[in-house]
């Protein structure tokens, strides 16, 4: 518990001020609960050195990211997103295995690449960062994602044009199955049935369950479907009414619509393509059939598949032209020139330098990144409007706060158990403590023994992951007559 008066909470928030990555910051004393009154830092990020964050917020105060959250599947990279653990299978993907950029695949400067079922942009923004003067095209059915992608090319100021709309064979309207808790797998080809196969073999490639039940439910909760209609297109259609002249890279990610995709292109279109990617599901010998289709084209081809996927009928095919083809020279490498990219890089930096000038008593513990300083109509900060603020966005807090209630404990008890690490805090995230599917399985399984059933959903744990917001949330099933914990 820290506390500093009114002078030293001026010196403070002066000290935040001077920071290259804050444009305003204030600190105040607020009583977090009737035990625990401690210092907090709002701070507005500058927009020249810590712009990600900045226009991340800004979204979030004008309301463009309704249905969605903020995420940092690493230190320095913040999206909009749906769900956190898609998100951090998609950042392993394209960002740490570099799943794309393998098999001769390149990207080169001021590139024009097409992104076909780009789910939340994870490809778009890994293209963006590593690509100068792209030119992206992302293609996303579903009207949520296409938000995502949307949020996401204005927080990271990238040149994507986001298209709603399914590609096919050929133009019109179409219904598809939207998986709201497992968006990867949205598809026009939704079998209900196969995708929960596909999915159980995913999550037991590398580590089996002995509670079958609930890993059942946990399947169960993950495949709830929605019929949606969308218009089509085709790749035809979009190379001319955007006016695309070269297609340096062309990837598709459709969830067994591949064919179809492939089919509404046509030669003219194809003498546009330089490279392709495609997710394949191997249907009847599709990876052999798309394989002999590139070749028969021009394209080098090879294929491999995920030892996640090692279990399922998914492989990645790649294509490119011969070497000789292609112009231009391969170039990676990170354009950002932002020194804060990320909302826990930014408060990591401001906590070092405020502890290089102040006693340890005063630091504040809890940090609050937000659009602006709000103000009264007498032009004073408003400090309730500050407190609605923090009590709203429990995300962008930094806490460091030991289990207090018997439910905190408890669950603290059933993490050490997990993973035996002693030091979870109220802030520790069950998936960055190194959680996955199936150990939310175990956790839901302990929690069940313990405080009953139907207290905790899976759905509510992939999107609640904290340990003090799971407790809130048991707390309140409890609170409804579920069990009384004694």
């Amino acid at each position: 518990m820290n506390y500093a008066n009114k002078f030293e909470l001026d010196k403070i928030s002066a000290c935040l001020r001077e920071h290259d990555g804050v444009e305003d910051a204030i600190v105040t004393v607020e009583e977090i609960t009737p035990s625990n009154i401690l210092l907090v830092a709002y701070v507005v990020p500058d927009i020249h050195h810590a712009g990600e964050v900045r226009r991340a917020y800004e979204l979030e105060a004008d309301g463009s990211l309704k249905g969605l959250s903020l995420y940092e599947p690493d230190k320095n990279l913040l999206v909009a997103q749906k769900n956190r653990t898609e998100t951090d299978f998609l950042f392993r993907e394209i960002f740490l295995d570099n799943a794309y950029l393998r098999h001769g695949i390149q990207l080169t400067e001021n590139a024009c690449v097409l992104d076909v079922g780009a789910n939340i942009g994870m490809f778009a923004i890994f293209v963006a960062k590593k690509c100068p003067g792209a030119r992206i095209f992302s293609i996303e059915p579903v009207s949520e994602l296409s938000q995502a992608v949307r949020a996401n090319a204005k927080i990271h100021n990238a040149d994507i044009t986001v298209i709603n709309c399914a590609l096919g064979s050929q133009s019109g309207f179409t219904e598809f199955t939207y998986y709201p808790n497992n968006t990867v797998m949205s598809s026009r080809f939704a079998d209900e049935s196969e995708d929960r196969e596909t999915l159980r073999a995913y999550l037991t490639t590398e580590e089996s369950t002995e509670n079958e039940t609930l890993l059942d439910k946990l399947i169960a909760d993950r495949m709830v479907g929605q019929r949606q209609e969308c218009a089509v297109m085709t790749l035809n259609q979009i190379v001319e009414q955007e006016d695309i002249k070269q297609i340096d890279l062309l990837k598709i990610d459709v969830e067994k619509a591949e064919m179809d995709v492939l089919s509404g292109i046509n030669a003219s279109t194809w003498g546009k393509i330089s490279q392709i990617i495609i997710e394949v599901h191997d249907i009847a010998g599709r990876v052999g059939n798309i394989q002999k289709m590139l070749q028969e084209r021009g394209f080098i081809v090879s294929y491999d598949r995920d030892r996640r996927l090692s279990k399922t009928n998914c492989f990645t095919v790649y294509g490119y032209l011969d070497q000789a083809q292609r112009d231009g020279k391969d170039i990676l490498h990170n354009k950002n020139t932002q020194k804060w990219s990320s909302r826990q890089s930014l408060v990591d930096d401001l906590i070092s330098s405020v502890k290089r000038v102040f006693p340890d008593h005063i630091i504040p513990e809890h940090f609050v990144l937000l659009n602006s300083i709000p103000l009264t109509a007498g032009g004073n900060v408003d400090f309730d409007k500050l407190k609605e603020i923090r009590t709203k966005r429990q995300d962008a807090v930094y806490f460091e706060l030991e289990p207090q209630t018997p439910t905190e404990k408890s669950l603290a008890k059933i993490w050490r158990e997990i993973f035996g690490k002693l030091d979870a805090t109220i802030d520790s995230d069950f998936f960055e403590f190194g959680g996955n599917s199936l150990t939310a399985v175990r956790l839901i399984a302990r929690v069940e023994e313990i405080f009953g059933e139907n207290v905790l959903s899976p759905d509510a744990l992939f999107e609640s992951g904290q340990l003090g917001q799971l407790a809130a949330i048991i707390d309140s099933a409890l609170n409804k007559g579920k069990k009384v914990l004694t």
